[in-house]
């Protein structure tokens, strides 16, 4: 049953985000972002008590990638769990990872090739932290990471790449005369190596807007801001391309995935009707009458570290199609 309270709740919400460059919701927009379920994906598996974020799944979604850190992402590790049957098998420590710190896995959706991004020492790759890696992969066996090639690797920080099929890279960065903040860009494919830097300058704000993800099909963009008009730190917001091939205004995922803590790093099932996402929302937050109470609520789930969450998007995903 439709919860009109709630609807009508959203539909403020949406107006108020219109007014601050988002696109403003018809009816049927406010009714399909109202009734979005997330859950935490794979409880006590893959979301845990501990701190993981910036997933990704393997095209045929079997494999999942993700990241565990210590708090305040001092230090990260790129870990991995199978699918058996139904059930996500406990995670297991990538080859190639671990020693350093690595961040932002991306499963490649036409080939056996796996990015990640990481601090790793480089020679010949610029000043910055974040750089770009690429590795082959054939089930379970991983191979030695190599830089990805180009200028994508130059003095800036790459952050959170998706590598889209025609094989340009999307990304996060703050570079020196965009916009202002995180910001996103692509840089164009080539065979010597891919291209500098271009900014997506129809989405970036003054704020930050980092964590792009499309499409498989190219035409859907998943990202988060902290531009005005959200509901507290970053938000999940989509565009759709248009016939120009420019993006389109923003919609804010309103307020069933976003919350006012960090909502981030979507990731779309090849499909594109599930949708993957990190955030340290805390549901749960009750006060505590002991310290027994509160050592419990330290090692529970929620306990305000980042985790993993799922939701079916697939009415989102129509309706966003018939405005292509």
């Amino acid at each position: 049953m439709i919860n009109k309270k709630a609807v009508v709740k959203a539909g403020l919400l949406l107006t108020a985000i219109a007014t601050q460059g988002s696109v403003q919701a018809d009816d049927k927009l406010q009714t399909i972002l109202t009734n979005l379920q997330p859950s935490l994906f794979a409880p006590n598996t893959v979301s845990t008590n501990q701190f993981e974020y910036g997933s990704s799944l393997s095209p045929d979604g079997k494999k999942f990638a993700f990241v565990r850190a210590l708090a305040r992402f001092e230090h990260s590790a790129i870990v991995i769990s199978h699918k058996l049957g139904d059930t996500w098998q406990t995670p297991k420590l990538l080859p190639f990872s671990g020693e350093f710190h690595d961040t932002n896995p991306y499963f490649s959706k036409d080939s056996n090739i796996f990015y990640f991004t990481s601090r790793r020492p480089v020679e010949g790759a610029g000043t910055g932290g974040f750089k770009m890696w690429q590795v082959s992969f054939n089930g379970d066996q991983f191979g030695k990471p190599k830089l990805v090639p180009g200028k994508i690797n130059g003095g800036h920080n790459v952050i959170y790449p998706t590598v889209h099929t025609n094989k340009d890279i999307y990304f996060s960065s703050v570079i020196e005369g965009a916009k202002g903040g995180m910001d996103l860009f692509v840089s164009k494919y080539h065979p010597d190596g891919y291209g500098a830097p271009i900014e997506i300058t129809e989405l970036n704000t003054t704020k930050s807007d980092a964590d792009p993800e499309l499409s498989t099909d190219g035409k859907l963009m998943f990202y988060t801001s902290t531009r005005a008009g959200g509901l507290g730190h970053y938000d999940l917001h989509v565009s759709v391309k248009q016939k120009d091939g420019k993006w389109g205004e923003t919609i804010n995922l309103g307020e069933k995935i976003n919350s006012r803590a960090m909502d981030s790093d979507p990731i779309l099932s090849a499909d594109g009707n599930t949708l993957f996402f990190s955030s340290d929302k805390n549901p749960e937050v009750k006060a505590v009458k002991d310290y027994q109470a509160l050592l419990q609520r330290q090692k529970s789930i929620h306990n305000g570290l980042m985790n993993i969450y799922r939701v079916d998007i697939t009415e989102l995903n129509k309706y966003l199609r018939s405005k292509i």
